[in-house]
């Protein structure tokens, strides 16, 4: 952020606008539940575990921008809740879907889904979406 000048009295630092929207679109660009929680976990092992004791290791090079994985991590998992994507399956955390496969009456017409219209997805993308014709 320094690259083009530090900020003077009464200047906005732009610093503290990155540090949010950087991990939230990091997590909207990669929303995984299962990549989100593994970097979630591994930030926060980092967070407690005060490993500066050792120069030259790989916890000790990544101390500093702990928070900032931190925070990936968690918008990642939120994200990836969202979409209903993990390991890029969908995967059916809130129960059943709403849409059941109804068989054409001729041939040569495709398969398609038919919804319940009072039954909503609780929360995220409805995975029967990632198997229809109208993938999103």
């Amino acid at each position: 952020m320094n690259t083009y000048g530090i900020p003077t009295y009464k200047e906005v630092n732009p610093a503290v606008f990155s540090v949010v929207t950087f991990p939230f679109l990091f997590g909207v660009m990669f929303g995984d539940v299962l990549h989100g929680l593994i970097l979630f976990i591994f930030s926060l092992w980092m967070c407690f575990t005060k490993s500066k004791d050792v120069p030259g290791t790989l916890a000790n090079s990544l101390a500093p921008v702990r928070y900032l994985f931190l925070l990936m991590g968690f918008f990642s998992f939120y994200c990836g809740l969202i979409y209903n994507d993990m390991t890029s399956m969908p995967v059916k955390l809130f129960g059943e879907s709403c849409y059941t496969k109804f068989t054409p009456n001729t041939e040569g017409e495709t398969l398609a889904y038919r919804s319940d219209p009072e039954c909503v997805y609780p929360f995220g993308i409805d995975p029967m979406w990632y198997k229809s014709a109208q993938e999103i």
